[in-house]
């Protein structure tokens, strides 16, 4: 095992190397065969998940973390490295990363067969691969923000993926400025902490801004400045965090990135990327924990976005776009679960997630292939009859992100419980109420595509095997994965696993919290029943057009996305741009302005200059008579006076 664990950097060298090879090779036999590119993505992805699997193994004997630096940069008393690090939070997302990129990319070859960007596609992925695994095993913030910034790049090349489609551009565009906004940010606040620090880094035998040495860094910072400008230091990385996990106000860019390929949707945008800021913040959280102002912003900035997006999922009708803003919100469980305290809950949380969310962005992806690219709900119902195998794994999707039961019912009820310990009771109860509107809002989609009588005009036709064989082996996780790590039931527990030591593990069990949980999130199926399956709203005698009427100011509300989106854009026409022209007509007029009068006024002097310069001596002459007559007459009428 030790091998694997000092030659951990290959697992994201892999997809580095296929990027090249499918790069460099269009021209070649490469383009020729499209089982040649889909085969050598997954292998190496095979291969990395193998080695991810003995680099766990290994973590479970050993609780000190391997790392291996190299020096990069020497500039005066800076020293800068590159390295990997191997504990069990890089074990575990190594495996969260290779599992459900190694699905993804089976399914993709059947969902991007017919496209001509389909090498193109697969190149992407696997760049993508390597930056987010290259994140993952970074033993230093600045290697992170590196390939933090490659993530972004590979995150704007596959949602802009069909640039030739307005949408899709404008949304890659969008998605780059809104992280542009959150790492610059996150770059200022690095900075501000290596400034802080860097007496610390110059005595110590460690890289500069380790991870392994984050703690003692940051209690240096915290000791070398006021508990403000601390505070404003962490904020500022966190705004990194804020964009890359699409919380509030940075998150708008999410459901707009649904206009790339659904398995792009499946694997960056629900189980990868966007999860890169939760495990930063968990990577650099002993900057976090010194300050009760910064965990407070955290915890909150988490509970409104996901108390947001729950609310804007409930009435959409494009059925990605529901499942997107149902992303947003469970990273804002997980973020505002790590800024109350609760640690671990929130990571677990995020591995959980990983693989129901994914499973079923890959279901609706079957569901529109199915459709021939249609993504209304209006225009599904029924389909469970057409697409069994589809229809209930995202059954179990449905099951699991809800609470009830499976994967996500236990890692909720590690962040309510977590909630309960620290003392947050109000967000306890904004958490339970976004459980509800969760299983709400989930079996909604649930009973418009799958139940009912199809409304639709195309005719539905079934997945093929390897659109379903990644739905029915992500439904294991997502269904059992919670169980086997809940800790409850005699097998190791999540929390011991992630946590090291001991002394806090033990937490107060209460079998209040589960219940309360269940009934809520049964309640919320419950509505869903009741307003979207005919049978229960006959039964009810529910007119659903007449419900929605009657509260339409709040279904606008939750429709127009609480009109952040147009907010933005108004702010944009009527802040932005007026103060961007107004500043172009200073530059313009004012400033090129004095400049150019300078030019001309030097100008204007050697036209005066040129009329005296004409090569006759005799001119010359009288000029200087004149002059020399000129200066008499005035030294004269002086002298008088």
């Amino acid at each position: 095992m030790e091998f694997f664990v000092e030659n951990a950097g290959i697992i994201a060298l892999l997809p580095l190397w296929v990027f090249l090879i499918i790069i460099f090779g269009q021209n070649l036999f490469v383009y020729e065969n499209k089982k040649f590119t889909l085969w050598l993505t997954v292998a190496s992805t095979f291969m990395g998940l193998i080695c991810s699997s003995f680099v766990l193994a290994w973590t479970f004997n050993h609780t000190a973390p391997y790392v291996q630096n190299f020096n990069w940069i020497e500039a005066g008393n800076i020293k800068l490295s590159v390295g990997i690090i191997v504990d069990r939070l890089a074990a575990m997302m190594l495996m969260v990363v290779t599992s459900v990129s190694l699905l993804i990319q089976i399914y993709s070859h059947e969902y991007m067969n017919k496209d001509e960007g389909y090498h193109r596609f697969f190149a992407y992925l696997n760049l993508f691969n390597f930056s987010m695994l290259g994140l993952v095993l970074s033993s230093n913030l600045f290697q992170t923000y590196i390939f933090w910034e490659l993530v972004g790049v590979s995150s704007y090349l596959l949602i802009g993926f069909w640039f030739k489609r307005p949408s899709a551009a404008a949304a890659a565009t969008k998605a780059f400025i809104m992280n542009r906004i959150g790492d610059c940010g996150l770059l200022i606040g690095i900075l501000m902490f290596l400034f802080f620090s860097i007496g610390l880094w110059t005595s110590s035998s460690d890289v500069f801004l380790s991870f392994t040495s984050m703690p003692e860094a940051a209690k240096y910072v915290f000791d070398s400045t006021n508990p403000f400008l601390y505070t404003v230091i962490a904020l500022l990385i966190f705004l990194g965090p804020v964009a890359k996990s699409a919380q509030f106000p940075l998150h708008t860019w999410l459901p707009d990135a649904m206009e790339g390929p659904t398995p792009i949707s499946a694997l960056i945008h629900a189980a990868t990327m966007v999860a890169a800021g939760v495990y930063l913040i968990a990577r650099v959280y002993p900057i976090f924990e010194l300050s009760n102002d910064a965990m407070t912003v955290i915890a909150w900035t988490g509970a409104i976005t996901a108390l947001m997006a729950a609310t804007i999922a409930i009435t959409q009708q494009d059925i990605k776009k529901a499942l997107a803003y149902s992303t947003c919100s469970q990273l804002g469980f997980m973020v505002m679960a790590m800024g109350a305290g609760a640690y671990t809950a929130g990571l677990f949380h995020l591995m959980t997630h990983a693989y129901f969310k994914a499973m079923l962005f890959l279901c609706s992806g079957a569901v529109i292939h199915g459709l021939n690219d249609q993504q209304d709900m209006k225009y599904m119902g029924g389909l469970r009859k057409h697409m069994p195998a589809v229809a209930y794994t995202y059954l179990i999707g449905c099951l699991a992100i809800s609470g009830i039961f499976l994967s996500g019912f236990w890692s909720k009820e590690e962040i309510f419980t977590g909630l309960l310990e620290h003392n947050q009771i109000v967000l306890l109860v904004i958490a339970m109420a976004i459980a509800g509107m969760t299983a709400f809002y989930m079996f909604r989609t649930y009973f418009l595509t799958f139940e009912g009588e199809y409304r639709g005009h195309e005719h539905p036709h079934n997945a093929s095997k390897v659109i379903t064989l990644p739905l029915i082996i992500l439904a294991i996780p997502s269904a059992i994965i919670g169980f086997v790590l809940c800790g409850k039931f005699g097998l190791p527990s999540f929390d011991a696993f992630m946590r090291v030591t001991e002394e806090t593990v033990s937490h107060s069990e209460s079998f209040l919290i589960p219940v309360v949980s269940l009934i809520v999130s049964l309640l919320g199926v419950g509505l869903a029943m009741v307003l979207y399956v005919e049978k229960y709203r006959n039964m009810f005698k529910i007119n659903l057009d007449n419900f929605i009427q009657k509260v339409k100011p709040v279904y606008d509300f939750s429709a127009n996305l609480w009109y952040i989106n147009k907010t933005y854009y108004k702010f944009i026409d009527y802040v932005v741009l007026p103060v961007s022209e107004f500043m172009s007509a200073f530059d313009k007029f004012i400033v090129d302005g004095i400049v150019n009068l300078a030019a001309l006024w030097v100008r204007f002097c050697g036209w005066i200059l040129r009329l005296f310069q004409t090569g006759n001596v005799q001119t010359y002459a009288t000029i200087l008579f004149g002059g020399l007559m000129f200066l008499t007459f005035v030294f004269t009428i002086y002298w008088i006076l």
